[in-house]
């Protein structure tokens, strides 16, 4: 019953009453993009890093949809390089001397090249920060998850900025 009365609705709106449908939330025509391959620059060496950023900003390339990944030729090419990485103790616990909260660091050098980019080539050195507290029992890998995700929606924002595009 729900489903007749809704597709009736449908059925009888005006075609011309303004709405249109888009992957993107602007209403923006989405641009394809073409990520390279991250680059670990960081001392001392961490191995596997870049990795697990790379996940990360894939996944959220797929969740915000401004841009659209591709393989071949592209509107903006994106190169990533992941330069610093920090983990010290914010909070050390007084009875046992272990950590009780530790800050983690990220920074990378993020160089976007595509079409309508002023000198045709954009470049910001992004940094994040985050912690995560052992002592209430909270593991590492819930910081560095979170640490991924801020710096990847932080590359995505520079990446698909309309002001440096011309859009």
């Amino acid at each position: 019953m729900r489903r007749a009365l809704l597709l009736a609705l449908v059925c009888l709106l005006p075609a011309g009453c303004g709405y249109t449908w888009t992957a993107r939330q602007d209403g923006l025509p989405s641009r394809t993009l073409r990520l390279e391959t991250i680059e670990n620059r960081l001392f001392p060496n961490r191995p596997g890093y870049e990795h697990d950023l790379g996940r990360r900003l894939k996944d959220e390339i797929a969740l915000d949809r401004r841009l659209v990944p591709t393989d071949g030729r592209a509107d903006v090419v994106m190169q990533v390089a992941l330069t610093r990485f920090s983990e010290p103790n914010l909070v050390d616990d007084v009875r046992t001397g272990n950590p009780a909260e530790v800050q983690l660091r990220a920074s990378v050098v993020v160089v976007v090249r595509g079409k309508g980019v002023p000198g045709n080539e954009a470049r910001r050195t992004i940094s994040v920060s985050n912690s995560y507290a052992p002592a209430l029992g909270e593991p590492r890998e819930a910081g560095m998850t979170r640490l991924w995700r801020d710096l990847a929606r932080r590359i995505l924002d520079f990446a698909a900025d309309t002001e440096w595009s011309g859009e």
